[in-house]
């Protein structure tokens, strides 16, 4: 190949970016029409990113983290982190972005990402265990350092749900900052109702693209048939939680698109505060009771395939070992616990019935019903406790349940050790059942400081095959969790980011 000038390379580089902009803007509505409805069952309660109800702030474009997870959870996407580099097995050097702004024109300097963090380790009760022992501090104006209390080569993966703001502002405004929180986002919310309604527009002192859209409007819409029925009307355009019945008829149709999301492992949570529930036996037989065919055949078909251990099936991490369903050996065991059958077919044990409350929610509730029915098959009752899904946090949280249809599911991950633990560590918040193996927290801890791959893989499987014959959960089938449908005048979707706004993101013209 011949020498090419430099300038002309500039020269065609321009010429082909004018080109493709033409063509872009060709394909775009008119500015007027700029609009992205959503309707989903997630709305925040809260815009400070500390509150455990300030659901989709990220995933709008309100709230930015330091990085992003890629769609297969093995890589990182920048954010406000522009680069980053291990140093030190226990040392993060973070370079942000230079200009970046909270909306009220501070900059989102060292110090003030600094400070961000450690409101969340004081404040955030689920950031507690994310960010445990690790410390923050500038060390230049756009420069951060973190450091942890062991090696930790995933550690920047923990921070991924983690919203930046201007802490110093919270401490001003005190709980008005639910309200009037001062983030970095793309959007900045111009009205905004908890739990009801947000409607937002570009954020003009943004350091990075500027959004195409003019205007997000999200609103809060509980019910699965209601959201579609606003998709195929036209009166949305996108609906962030598609159900299964829903999703059925969302593919027969030319009007929507469904961008890929990640698959993960549906899980069911059993409160160890019970102390029915601290009893193996009793969770093996609650195991066995779930017909996981007719779930994954009937109630979830055909969107869903059996799960094995913790990850999805497939991943060089994940284990082949399924939990069983068999209706008689779980008659056999209750029996054995002397658990009798009453008159009405539950049992019961010194005077006491075998009965337990479970919590669930949207696009769980299918699922739950199901159970309902299974259960009773072996004589165990269930209660169902149906609440709307941001509710389901606190709840959880609290640990005011029995057992639990929750959206905390295993998924891929580049960050091994920070699922895991959050899982199944005794002391980790995200561990909602309070379950507890000093074997399990020792390999987990292990994990956290191994660098070689295929060794984190093997130490995976090892913990995965110790809490499955501990049946520290109910898992029930492999499946996209929550899928995403979106009109075909959506355009500019980013793949690595499916479920989110992102300023790349349009309505294309007619």
């Amino acid at each position: 190949m011949g020498y090419v000038p430099r300038a002309a390379i500039a020269a065609l580089v321009v010429a082909c970016t004018g080109l493709m902009s033409a063509a872009f803007a060709a394909d775009m509505a008119p500015a007027d029409e700029q609009v992205l409805r959503l309707v989903t069952a997630n709305m925040p309660r809260s815009l400070d990113p500390i509150n455990i109800d300030a659901q989709r702030i990220i995933n709008n474009g309100f709230a930015e983290p330091l990085v992003h997870a890629s769609l297969d959870g093995a890589s990182l996407i920048p954010a406000l982190a522009k680069s980053w580099a291990m140093v030190e097995p226990t040392i993060w050097r973070i370079e942000l972005q230079p200009n970046a702004k909270f909306w009220s024109g501070a900059a989102v300097d060292a110090a003030a990402v600094q400070a961000s963090f450690e409101r969340h380790q004081a404040k955030n009760t689920r950031a507690g265990s994310l960010l445990k022992g690790a410390t923050f501090k500038a060390v230049g104006p756009t420069t951060l350092e973190i450091r942890t209390q062991a090696a930790d080569p995933a550690f920047l993966f923990k921070t991924v749900t983690i919203g930046i703001h201007n802490a110093a502002k919270a401490d001003e405004l005190g709980d008005k900052y639910a309200m009037e929180a001062d983030l970095s986002g793309y959007f900045k919310p111009t009205q905004f109702v908890p739990g009801e309604l947000v409607v937002a527009q570009p954020f003009d002192g943004y350091w990075g693209e500027k959004p195409k859209l003019k205007r997000l409007e999200a609103r809060f819409v509980v019910d699965p048939q209601t959201r579609y029925l606003a998709l195929q009307s036209g009166e949305a355009d996108m609906d962030a939680n598609v159900q299964f019945e829903q999703r059925r008829s969302y593919i027969r149709s030319k009007k929507f698109q469904f961008p890929a999301v990640n698959q993960t492992n549906w899980n069911i949570w059993m409160n160890y505060r019970n102390p029915l529930l601290q009893d193996a036996k009793l969770r093996e037989a609650l195991s066995l009771g779930v017909d996981r065919k007719e779930i994954v055949d009937g109630v979830m078909a055909p969107f869903a395939t059996y799960s094995t251990g913790h990850f999805p099936a497939g991943l060089p991490y994940a284990i082949k070992t399924q939990q069983a369903s068999d209706v008689e050996k779980a008659n056999v065991l209750l029996d054995q616990l002397g658990w009798k059958p009453g008159a009405d077919g539950i049992r019961m044990k010194d005077g006491k019935r075998l009965e337990f409350s479970v919590l669930t929610y949207g696009w769980w509730q299918t699922v739950a019903i199901a159970l309902e029915a299974q259960w009773r098959k072996i004589g165990v009752a269930t209660k169902l406790q149906v609440v709307e899904p941001t509710a389901s946090n606190q709840i959880m949280l609290d640990g005011a349940f029995d057992i639990a249809t929750y959206c905390s599911c295993g998924a891929a991950t580049g960050d091994l050790h920070g699922q895991l633990a959050s899982f199944y560590r005794s002391d980790a918040v995200q561990n909602w059942q309070k379950y507890a193996n000093p074997q399990v927290d020792a390999l987990i801890d292990q994990l956290r400081t191994e660098l070689e791959p295929e060794k984190r893989f093997e130490l995976s499987r090892q913990i995965q095959d110790r809490v499955m014959q501990d049946h520290a959960l109910l898992y029930v089938a492999n499946s996209e969790l929550i899928a995403i449908a979106q009109g075909v005048k959506v355009g500019g979707v980013d793949p690595e980011r499916p479920r989110d706004i992102t300023p790349s993101m349009f309505i294309k013209a007619e």
